[in-house]
């Protein structure tokens, strides 16, 4: 079906279908290399089941999880285009969790569900979140930051980054914008990325007289992204995903983050755990309310800069500490060794070199 497929186009009943084959091409790899655990990595969607559950060995699907439908209001008016895609995306999700025998398997057969978040996990089956766990779907390199990365910069520089489509809300980030931009005339922002909402942002930053201070990038190559992450003051990103994989690489960046109070963005700022990492704004009942909320809270940013350092640090900090390759590495061992056991095999001994290597560290 190579010959059919282009690009996005049938990508997810691609994916299904190959899936379906890989399960026999699996077992044929498991006779002869034996498996300890086969892992199912991605789609990140929990919604498609995976061919590897039919291994007949410890089992881990995940990171795994959704994006939560776009409310209509959040949707550029009269594109009825994407109106409908979101109602036909939400449908087939749901009618593929309801009567797929395959996807059905799949959850019975794991041995351990991994989350991209706690709100992934919460909406599962009862009997499957009993062998859930929450768990990043992201990670980034251990690069520490520079000795005055913390300092503001000369303006008041806010990044987004992302592809420019109203699940990332863009459009709420300029709005939020336009409300900082009123208090600070020295603040800019940047788009980092391309998408069909190009031409509309372009057309209402100069609308709203602010031209010369809104860039938006187009695609740019990811050392470019996380060189400017590393010299703006906050992100900003109103996403509506279930992941936002990129707000770990702003955070790591010495990024505090601005986002809604919604889906994996807000996860991953911690707003309401002791040593929070960003500020979120609540979703609200009109377009209009929730940029005012965002824009708020950029402007408490611009305002206690001594609110924002200490937000930066602690987003570097957790970052880090929890969400660095070889800290996820660790935390996989693990796992790994519990799906092992529930599956009835003993869980394999570290080898050697590992357990020396962790005595040193």
């Amino acid at each position: 079906m190579r010959a059919w497929k282009r690009g996005g186009r049938g990508a997810v009943l691609y994916f299904y279908l190959w899936q379906l084959a890989l399960a026999r091409r699996a077992r044929a790899l498991d006779r002869a290399l034996d498996f300890d655990v086969v892992h199912h990595v991605t789609f990140a969607s929990s919604w498609i089941p995976s061919g590897l559950a039919f291994v007949g060995k410890p089992f881990v699907w995940g990171p795994v999880g959704r994006h939560p439908r776009v409310p209509d209001r959040f949707l550029a008016r009269g594109d009825l285009r994407a109106r409908a895609a979101e109602l036909a995306k939400a449908a087939c999700k749901r009618a593929v969790e309801l009567a797929d025998p395959f996807l059905a398997a799949t959850r019975r057969r794991a041995d351990l569900v991994l989350g991209i978040g706690p709100d992934d996990v919460a909406v599962l089956p009862a009997p499957v979140r009993l062998r859930a766990r929450a768990f990043l779907a992201c990670g980034t390199e251990h690069v520490p930051p520079a000795r005055d990365r913390f300092e503001r910069s000369a303006g008041f520089d806010v990044v987004f980054a992302g592809r420019l489509v109203d699940l990332k809300g863009p459009r709420l980030a300029l709005e939020a914008f336009a409300r900082l931009a009123r208090a600070a005339p020295e603040a800019r922002l940047a788009f980092v990325g391309a998408g069909p909402l190009r031409a509309t942002l372009l057309a209402r930053a100069a609308e709203l007289g602010l031209a010369d201070r809104v860039l938006v990038t187009g695609h740019v190559p990811r050392a470019e992204v996380l060189a400017r992450l590393a010299r703006s003051d906050a992100f900003l990103f109103p996403s509506f995903e279930g992941a936002g994989m990129v707000v770990v690489e702003a955070m790591a960046a010495g990024n505090p983050v601005v986002c809604l109070d919604w889906g994996g963005p807000a996860a991953m700022t911690g707003a309401r755990e002791p040593a929070p990492r960003g500020l979120v704004a609540p979703v609200e009942s009109t377009f209009e309310a929730t940029a005012a909320g965002l824009g708020d809270a950029l402007c408490a940013l611009h305002a206690d800069e001594a609110l924002r350092r200490r937000l930066a640090r602690n987003a570097c900090a957790w970052t880090l500490a929890n969400a660095t390759w070889s800290a996820k590495g660790e935390r996989i061992d693990e796992l790994y060794a519990f799906a092992e056991a529930r599956h009835g095999r003993a869980a394999p001994t570290p080898p050697r070199d590992t357990v020396r290597a962790r005595e040193a560290a």
